[in-house]
């Protein structure tokens, strides 16, 4: 960013002064306000290891911890959260991502970091954890991913679940085979799809539903139609 002076010189002729502005470094220091544990006023106790935090940020990035610490509860009156659902390296993430817009470890833990997105309504990390899960479907986590989904009411990642299954199908369809001699076969055969069948029959009936609606077309001679008489 800069600025542009002009000015005139003594002997009337016009000089071009440009003024260069800093750097918005505002993720940066508070990423450093966070990593050095300055001016912190909670701490939160998460598999055994301790979290220092500011109150005022985290309020105004989270519509949870808001309303943990504005009204009179228990962890506001004594500024310290026990967290007992939450890997401690994910919580790590999560409060960088908090401070500072970013998330530098997402891709390893996407899956665990979406569901603590979702329980401290976390949007904009919740999505950016959706794309990352989209970015590595494949036949052996599919069934997995869509249960996740589910879960945390990660819409656009359980759309994206059920188009890859529809997609197998319809890629099987194309090369003249059926439903039972393709990839999309694979995926019932996990260990992911057969537990969504006992805990979430309702995703099985979604996915196909889903199958049903895409129209394969029909390979080989078509049979004549009969003349009514």
């Amino acid at each position: 960013v800069s600025v542009v002076q002009d000015s005139v010189n003594i002997s009337g002729q016009s000089n071009t002064n440009t003024l260069k502005v800093p750097e918005c470094r505002l993720a940066e220091d508070l990423g450093n306000l966070w990593e050095t544990t300055r001016f912190t006023d909670c701490s939160f106790c998460v598999g055994g290891q301790e979290f220092k935090a500011h109150k005022s940020v985290l309020a105004a990035r989270s519509p949870v911890f808001n309303a943990m610490f504005e009204h009179e509860m228990e962890e506001s009156k004594r500024n310290r959260v026990e967290i007992n659902d939450v890997d401690p390296e994910v919580f790590k993430e999560m409060m960088r991502f908090i401070y500072t817009g970013k998330a530098p470890n997402l891709e390893k833990m996407a899956d665990n970091l979406l569901a603590a997105a979702d329980k401290y309504a976390l949007e904009r990390l919740k999505v950016m954890c959706e794309e990352a899960l989209c970015s590595n479907l494949s036949v052996e986590n599919v069934a997995d991913i869509l249960i996740l989904a589910d879960l945390h009411s990660a819409e656009q990642l359980k759309a994206q679940a059920i188009d890859f299954i529809n997609v197998l199908r319809q890629l099987g369809c194309k090369d003249g085979k059926n439903w039972n001699s393709n990839q999309a076969t694979d995926i019932m055969e996990t260990a992911g799809w057969k537990s969504m069948i006992h805990s979430h029959p309702h995703l099985v009936a979604e996915a196909f539903r889903a199958l049903a609606s895409a129209q394969c077309p029909q390979f080989g001679i078509p049979r004549k139609r009969l003349k009514q008489s």
